[in-house]
C-alpha cells in the first residue's frame, strides 16, 4: 500500500510544530462530512451503497460517538437533480448528497445553487450558516470530485459524448482538452472551499484523493474508461497542487492507494471481486438493497456496487483505513 500523502507543517522545526499540534488539539467529538454519494448518509432515505450498510464516513461518526445523520433530506428520489430545493432535517452534520459536483448543479433543468444536490461549496455554505464555524473538536472530511469528473459521461447531459464512449470510440484531443479543463476549473473550486473550511477554524481537515475511475464497474468500454482515468488523474493532480500548501491542520486520504490494494490483495480482504464487478443485481443502479443484490453475500464479497460506489464492506475498511492514517499523523 502507497504510504499517505500527508501535508503537515514545513517549518524549520517541523518535528516541534507536529508535537505542538498533537498536544494543543482536543480529543475528536464530532465528524463533518462534505462530498458526493460516496459519503452522503441517506439524503434520499437510502445510501448509494449495498443497503442497510453505511458509508464510511457514517463508520467515522459512530467510531466518535456521533449519530451518523444527514443534514437535509429529499422525500422522493425521483425529485432530485430538478432544481428543487431540499427539506429541513434530520439535522445531522453530514451534509454531503449523491450527485454532488465541486460547485455547481448536476442537473439538465436547472442550475440553481440551491437545487438538490447541492455542491460541495454550497454545503459549506449551509454548515456555516447553520454553526458559523468549526471547532477543534471536530473532524472534517472532504471527498468530491467523481461526478464532476464523469459529469459528461451521462446520457442526460452529454448525448453524444456518452454514446461515442459507450460504443468504445476514444473522443478526439481537442475534446479531452476541453474536458480536461472543466475538470481542473473543479478542483480549483474544490481547493477554494477546502481553503474555506480552513479559514473558518478547521483544525482537522482530511481530503481523499478519487480512487482510479477507471475501475468502476459503470464505464464498460475500454474507451470510457481511459476516459474517466485521464479526468479523474487530472482532478487529482490539480487537487492537490492547489491545497493550501503547508498546512498542519490539512492531511491527504490517498483513498486512490486504499483501492488499488483492495483490488490487488482482494482474497486478503474477503473480496471474491474486483474492478468493472459490480455487487448490483443489474448495471447502472444507483443503490442496492439485499433483494437486488448479485448474491446475499455481495455487499461483503465484492468492493464495488452500484456503478460507482463502495459495498459496505469496503467502507467499512475505508473508515479503518482513515482512522489508522489519521492516528499517525500529528492530527491524532
Amino acid at each position: 500500500m502507497k504510504a499517505l500523502s500527508a501535508l503537515v507543517a514545513a517549518s524549520t522545526l517541523p518535528l516541534l510544530s507536529s508535537i505542538a499540534t498533537a498536544q494543543t488539539l482536543p480529543p475528536i467529538k464530532e465528524v463533518v462530512s462534505f462530498g458526493d454519494s460516496l459519503t452522503d448518509a441517506g439524503t434520499y432515505w437510502f445510501r448509494f451503497t449495498s443497503n442497510p450498510g453505511l458509508t464510511f464516513a457514517q463508520h467515522l461518526a459512530v467510531r466518535y460517538g456521533q449519530m451518523p445523520l444527514p443534514n437535509e433530506h429529499m422525500d422522493s428520489y425521483s425529485d432530485v437533480y430538478q432544481g428543487k430545493h431540499g427539506m429541513p432535517g434530520p439535522g445531522g452534520l453530514n451534509y454531503a448528497e449523491g450527485g454532488a459536483k465541486a460547485n455547481s448543479a448536476y442537473s439538465s433543468v436547472s442550475q440553481d445553487p440551491e437545487g438538490l444536490p447541492i455542491s460541495t461549496a454550497v454545503q459549506l455554505k449551509h454548515y456555516l450558516a447553520q454553526h458559523e464555524k468549526f471547532s477543534p473538536e471536530q473532524l472534517v472530511t472532504f471527498y468530491i470530485g467523481t461526478n464532476d469528473a464523469a459529469y459528461n459521461y451521462d446520457p442526460d447531459k452529454s448525448p453524444e459524448l456518452a454514446k461515442q464512449l459507450q460504443d468504445n470510440k476514444p473522443p478526439a484531443a481537442e475534446v479531452m482538452s476541453k474536458e480536461k479543463a472543466r475538470v481542473e476549473k473543479a478542483a480549483d473550486d474544490a481547493a477554494h472551499t477546502v481553503t474555506d473550511i480552513l479559514a473558518h477554524g478547521a483544525k482537522r481537515v482530511l481530503v481523499f484523493k478519487l480512487v482510479d475511475l477507471g475501475n468502476l464497474p459503470w464505464f464498460h468500454s475500454e474507451a470510457s474508461q481511459a476516459y474517466v482515468r485521464e479526468l479523474g488523474r487530472a482532478f487529482n493532480a490539480r487537487l492537490l497542487a492547489e491545497l493550501p500548501k503547508d498546512d498542519e491542520h490539512l492531511l491527504v486520504i490517498d483513498t486512490e492507494a486504499f483501492a488499488d490494494d483492495l483490488i490487488a490483495n482482494a482474497a486478503k480482504y474477503g473480496f471474491k471481486h474486483g474492478s468493472h464487478e459490480d455487487a448490483c443485481k443489474l448495471d447502472d443502479q444507483d443503490y442496492c438493497f439485499p433483494e437486488t443484490l448479485k448474491d446475499a453475500d455481495a455487499d461483503h464479497t465484492y468492493i464495488f456496487v452500484a456503478g460507482e460506489h463502495m459495498t459496505t464492506r469496503a467502507n467499512e475498511l475505508l473508515a479503518d483505513y482513515v482512522v489508522k492514517q489519521l492516528e499517525a499523523s500529528p492530527l491524532k
